[in-house]
């Protein structure tokens, strides 16, 4: 008989925790006749880690969940302009391309080193464009001011980011985690933590000054490397010149720009293309503007914060204040510039897909009229036999019967008569297109003129009996 071993308790293990899994896998039984060889256990410590890790930062279940993480956990590049500021830079966007440079374990220890509270975490949302922030306000009633700010910040349509950062309004110290999404489907050069660096270096007199506007700092590295003027009016003199309906044609070929295509199918599908572009780059700067609004209103309470715990640094405090303000209001100048011009270039590619489809519709009413002028050809001869195979026209009565003709002797009256109906058809529609067209809608706008004088002669007429009477009506007041 076999023996068996005596099972290790599972209620004492948490449900969610890598040692409740690898103790359920251990209590899976054999199967009916117990031959079934027991696979081995291998208990890792750092699944036991992991446990601490997430005992330790609750609320990033979900996004740890959605997110997509690198299985080799590669080192954060960190970046520290002054003893109130640290930033930690990693590369992806959690998508499944892209996924975090970092393992799930190691980002839960530095969401954990950095502090952030359970509540904001759980406001985390992968994958998604996002602002959230929390005032971190004490329990007890007797001081208002909030020890910290917590606020996370990304965007996931193009130049994506993802951006965690806890200042602490007392100590005026930022901590900051970015992930910068490295490539995507619109950019021509990578998104790198060293050029991040470099941009953070050349704010470094201002983060100094006030750590927390490296939200504004990042915002502007995100539009200095985004934005591109040069590109979508390159592209949109591109598809202008394939379609060839504009008249600098010819100063376009010389700069380089690409032929006349007849490929309707192609064209339609980089139109469409291009559309597509034109979307992600306004969403995305949308929301940067979204954010930029949201970082300037934050500044804002924090300063004023700030200064009311410090009333002898007031004047300091406000000329921070103007400094910062105009430091953000230039990123949303920037961001609603680049909007217009997106809006710009969407109106022009909307242009040129009305041009397209007229280009098609051109095509098909081509088609159509050739079918028209060889109908015009032909219909004469087949009216003209249809006329001869009634019996109104016998050609064969003067033919003796025993020897009856294959072709009339009369067919030439036949062909006569298909060559002048022939010629007269297609002279009457030629001078129709010509010269008909013309005469028909000058009569329709001299008849529309004319209604247009008699409609005005009309208003005149009323407008003098009107004047009329009331100057009748005010000589009969004066006179009573």
């Amino acid at each position: 008989m076999q023996t068996r071993r005596p099972q290790p308790r599972t209620d004492l293990v948490p449900p969610e925790s890598p040692l409740y899994q690898l103790t359920s896998f251990n209590n899976m039984r054999d199967d009916a006749f117990g031959r079934r060889p027991r696979p081995p256990i291998h208990f890792n410590v750092d699944n036991l880690n992991v446990l601490c890790e997430k005992q330790r930062m609750p609320g990033l279940e979900s996004f740890v969940k959605y997110a997509k993480w690198n299985t080799s956990c590669e080192s954060l590049q960190t970046w520290s302009g002054s003893p109130n500021l640290h930033v930690s830079i990693g590369s992806g966007s959690g998508q499944k391309s892209t996924p975090f440079s970092i393992t799930s374990e190691r980002f839960c220890s530095v969401c954990a080193d950095l502090g952030f509270s359970q509540s904001f975490l759980r406001k985390v949302v992968a994958k998604v464009p996002m602002f959230e922030y929390r005032f971190d306000f004490p329990a007890s009633a007797s001081t208002s001011t909030p020890p910290s700010l917590e606020i996370a910040m990304s965007t996931f349509e193009n130049d994506s980011f993802f951006c965690l950062l806890r200042y602490d309004l007392k100590e005026r110290t930022s901590k900051v985690l970015i992930f910068l999404k490295a490539m995507d489907h619109l950019r021509k050069k990578p998104l790198l933590a060293n050029d991040l660096v470099a941009w953070l270096k050349s704010n470094q007199a201002l983060l100094q000054r006030h750590p927390l506007m490296v939200l504004n700092v990042i915002l502007q590295f995100i539009q200095h490397e985004a934005y591109q003027y040069v590109r979508w009016l390159r592209e949109l003199n591109n598809l202008e010149s394939r379609l060839g309906v504009t008249r600098d044609g010819d100063s376009l070929k010389l700069g380089g720009y690409a032929k006349v295509d007849h490929d309707f199918t192609l064209l339609n599908a980089d139109l469409a293309g291009l559309a597509k572009k034109l979307a992600d780059t306004e969403l995305s700067a949308s929301t940067i503007l979204e954010h930029a609004k949201a970082v300037q209103r934050l500044v804002k309470i924090c300063e004023e914060y700030e200064e009311i715990n410090t009333p002898g640094q007031s004047q300091s405090a406000g000329r921070l204040v103007s400094e910062q303000n105009e430091e953000i209001q230039s990123t949303i100048i920037r961001a609603e510039l680049y909007l217009r011009n997106m809006k710009m270039a969407q109106d022009v590619l909307q242009s040129l897909s009305a041009v397209l489809y007229n280009r098609i519709n051109k095509q098909d009413t081509d088609s159509m009229k050739t079918i028209a002028v060889v109908t015009l050809v032909f219909l004469p001869a087949t009216f003209v036999s249809a006329i001869f195979s009634t019996g109104i026209f016998n050609f064969h009565v003067s033919e003796p019967s025993d020897q009856p003709r294959v072709i009339s002797k009369y067919g030439w009256v036949y062909l006569l008569a298909c060559l002048l109906s022939t010629t007269l058809t297609l002279v009457s529609w030629v001078c129709w297109y010509r010269w008909g067209r013309v005469w028909l809608e000058k009569l329709k706008f001299s008849r529309i003129n004319s209604d247009d004088w008699k409609i005005s002669s009309k208003s005149t007429e009323a407008r003098q009996d009107l004047c009329t009477a009331r100057v009748h009506s005010e000589k009969q007041a004066m006179m009573d």
